[in-house]
Formats: structure tokens, sequence, C-alpha cells
């Protein structure tokens, strides 16, 4: 099925968007969080609620900071977010803003709280993405222009929505290229499609991008997803996607929403994996230990497992790949000297002892991709030695658990560093994001995908130890 006809050209080539196309990844990844939400509601609702509140500020944040109606550096971003927008949450992250600053943040949180509430309203397990809804929330964002513009905070009244030339004919033929929801189009491919068009097509004028980033965070959200977080040094890989999204099909505009979703997706399993505060009194640990010898129990615990299994297999398709590779450079530094040489070591996840080395370049690592490196639950890694005169470097391929508290995902990442004197410097995590799988992914896939993942993130270790040498 092709629905892209309906867009009137709006693609250098209508044929090329792949609807039928399988989402793989974030499918599992909205399956498994939709269970691990449903288990929070029972385990932990203080902890969820508190979660999507950082996600809604986050979102919102977003838009802002995309359309240049604040401008912040990626740590006061965090704080903000974490705190939230209002002076309070100002002053709690120690930032230097005016109060106009703290109101738009204020008023695009109002924005994105009213989306979810529609979320929640919604009888339907997926809802549809109305014009209505879009008009709705291009109203609520023009406001926010408004009081930016340095109007008094608006009134809740709105001008007529055809005051901007806004075009119901141009939004209509947006929402109609989208095909229903019976058919299940990949939820990604749906928000780099609103992306896209709105951007394109503009039927809300200058406001169209902003309400492209809002309406396709809604959408993701409506699929089990997480809303659209474009960080800084993403910015000009979705600048440039978005420009070549008329003839590739969306596909690059499609990896960079798949690549938000990876990361909110191992910042929320890991945030809500963490250990509650110790009990104050007895009757406190009785109740602790009783939620957790009746949570362990539980069939979506057990299913948690699954992702070690998965996990397991793609350890061991690294080994033989990470083999390959020293082979290579064997025979790439040999220059019969004696003095350079390769090698590749391993330690599979049950090994007693080698499965907790490299402890602390992990942990120091995996810290700065925002999520929780769990050594206890899962821990197996490949490694590359590569010694030379000046010394020895080292590119570690690890794969752990996520969160505190185990929730059936594992991740892995690359990290280089080099060593002397029994000292390690020049440590850095190389791979561009984090690799995930998760308890409802299949083993085949997560094979395909990891060996997509190493290529560039090998391709960046080895040119980091190339111009050091």
């Amino acid at each position: 099925m092709n629905n892209c006809q309906a867009a009137g050209g709006l693609l250098g080539d209508p044929a090329a968007i792949e609807w039928d196309a399988p989402s793989g990844e974030c499918a599992a990844m909205a399956e498994a969080w939709a269970d691990i939400r449903d288990l929070c509601l029972d385990e932990n609702p203080d902890g969820l609620t508190a979660l999507e509140a950082r996600l809604a500020r986050e979102w919102a944040l977003d838009v802002a900071l995309a359309e240049r109606l604040v401008d912040m550096d990626r740590g006061l971003a965090f704080r903000l977010a974490t705190n939230g927008f209002d002076a309070a949450g100002r002053d709690a992250a120690g930032a230097d803003m005016e109060q106009s600053e703290v109101e738009i943040l204020s008023l695009l949180r109002d924005v994105v709280l009213w989306l979810l509430d529609r979320l929640d309203d919604e009888e339907e397990a997926r809802p549809t993405l109305a014009p209505e809804l879009l008009v709705e929330l291009h109203g609520r964002l023009r406001e926010l222009e408004r009081f930016h513009a340095g109007d008094e905070r608006p009134a809740a009244d709105e001008r007529p929505a055809d005051e901007d030339g806004f075009s119901a004919e141009k939004l209509q033929q947006i929402i109609d290229a989208i095909p229903p929801p019976g058919h299940e189009p990949a939820p990604e491919l749906v928000a780099a499609w609103l992306l896209h068009a709105l951007g394109r097509l503009r039927p809300f004028g200058n406001l169209s991008d902003r309400v492209a980033r809002a309406a396709a965070s809604y959408s993701l959200m409506a699929a089990d997803l997480f809303p659209l977080t474009v960080r800084r040094e993403d910015r000009n890989a979705y600048s440039d996607a978005c420009a070549v999204a008329h003839a590739d099909g969306l596909a690059a505009l499609r990896r960079v929403v798949a690549t938000s979703q990876r990361r909110s997706f191992l910042q929320g399993v890991s945030t809500l994996g963490r250990v509650p505060s110790e009990p104050v009194d007895l009757t406190g640990v009785i109740s602790v230990i009783s939620d957790q010898f009746r949570a362990s129990a539980s069939r979506l615990r057990r299913n948690f497992a699954d992702a070690m299994h998965v996990a397991t297999e793609v350890f061991w398709h690294a080994k033989a790949r990470i083999a390959g590779i020293e082979a290579d450079l064997i025979e790439a530094i040999d220059d019969g000297s004696g003095e350079r040489r390769a090698f590749a070591d391993y330690s599979p996840a049950d090994h007693p002892e080698r499965r907790n080395w490299h402890r602390k370049q992990v942990i120091d690592g995996v810290r700065r991709q925002g999520y929780f490196a769990n050594l206890r639950n899962f821990s197996a890694w490949n490694r590359i030695g590569l010694d030379t005169p000046n010394g020895r470097s080292e590119v570690l391929l690890s794969f752990h658990a996520v969160g505190q508290s185990f929730r059936g995902v594992v991740a892995g990442v690359l990290i280089f560093y080099r060593k002397r004197g029994g000292e390690i410097y020049d440590h850095q995590v190389v791979s561009r994001e984090p690799f995930q799988v998760n308890f409802r992914d299949g083993a085949a896939a997560a094979r395909r995908r990891f060996d997509v993942w190493l290529e560039p993130s090998m391709r960046a270790a080895l040119e980091v130890w190339r111009r050091g040498e």
C-alpha cells in the first residue's frame, strides 16, 4: 500500500515512502515500554509520574530551543527539565534566566500537558491525528508567539485560525497521506512524515515547524513511545535529514527520530530502575521485602530474562566480528620490528572474574550517556588491544544491563582509552549512541542492528587511535 499520491506530489518521488515497512526496533521499544509502565503503575507510580513530568518538560524545552525562544547549553537545559520551568525550578537549576523566558517555558509546558491530557482521554488504543487537533495546537502555540513578541500573557480566547493564512486544504492533504491506524504504519515514519510535510507545505505559515515538532511528539506518544527531542549535537543531522526528505523517502529523518527514541527509552528505563530509598522502620523493610519477592515472580519479570538471551547472542556475534577486525589490524600495523601488536580478548556474562574487568571505564563512560550501567545483572565485553612504542590503547565493547533494578534492557557502548604507567587517559565513548536490546526484541533483528551500529563506531575508535599515534 502506498498513500503518498494523496500528498499531491509533495515528495520528489511519491513512491519512495514505504508505509508498510516494519518498525522493528521502535516497535519493540514501544511494546517493552508499555509493559514497563504497567509494571511501574503497581510498583513505583510516583517514580513513573515524576519521569513523565520530566519528559513533558524536555518536550517543551525542545520546541523552545528549536525555535530560539530560549537559548541555553545542554547542561542547563537538562537541569531545567529536571527541576521545572517555574521560578522555583529556575532557582534550583541555578539558572540566570529572565522572567519572560520562564513564562515562555511555562506556556509551552501547558501546551504539552494539554496534548498529554488528550492522549489520556482517548478511548482508542492508538488515537488518530485529527486535523482539528492540529488546528487547536496551532492556536495554543500562536499564543506563545504573541507573548514572545512582547504582548502581555495572552487570554484564553483565540483569533480565527485563518488569520495567519491557514490552509485547511494543505492540512487535510498531509493527514490523508498517513495510512489509517488499522494498517499500523511505523510510528517513527509517521513522525518523520509530519515533520517533513508540515514543514514543507506550511499550512500554518511561520508556525508550521513548531506545530510539526509538537505533532510528531504527540503521534509518537500515542504509539507508546517518547516525545521527539533533538539534542544539540544532533541538530546538523536533523537539518540534513529534513533537507533530503523529499528525495530519500524520509529514510534519514526516520533514523533521526529513531535515535531520539533509543536515548529516551534507555534514560526512562534507567530512571525507573533506581533503587528506592531505604525504609526508615521495620514495617517499611518488611513491606519492601514483600514487594520484591512478590514482584520477582511476576510473568513480566520472567520475560525480562529474554533480553539477556538476545544480548548473549549478540555478544557472541560481536566476538566473531571483533576477531576479523583483530586479524586485519595485525596485518596492517606489523612492520617486522616486533614493537607493534594487536590482540583481542573477551568475557561472556557468566565468567566469574573477567566479567568485572574494566568496571570503572564502563561506569564512567555510560554516565555521560545519561543512563546507569548495571554490571551486576549482566556484564559482557569484547576488547581490542593495540601496543606500539607510544603505549597501550584499548577499544572496549561493553554490554551491560540498564538501571539499578533490571527491567529487561541491555545496552552496549564502544569505549576508547589509552594506558600509561597504570593510568588511564584519553577515555571517551566513541559510539555515537548506545546500542540496545530489550525483552521484546528478536535475536536476528538485534544482530542486524548491531552490525549497522558497530561499523561507524569501530571506525571512529580506530580513527581516534590513529590520530594519536
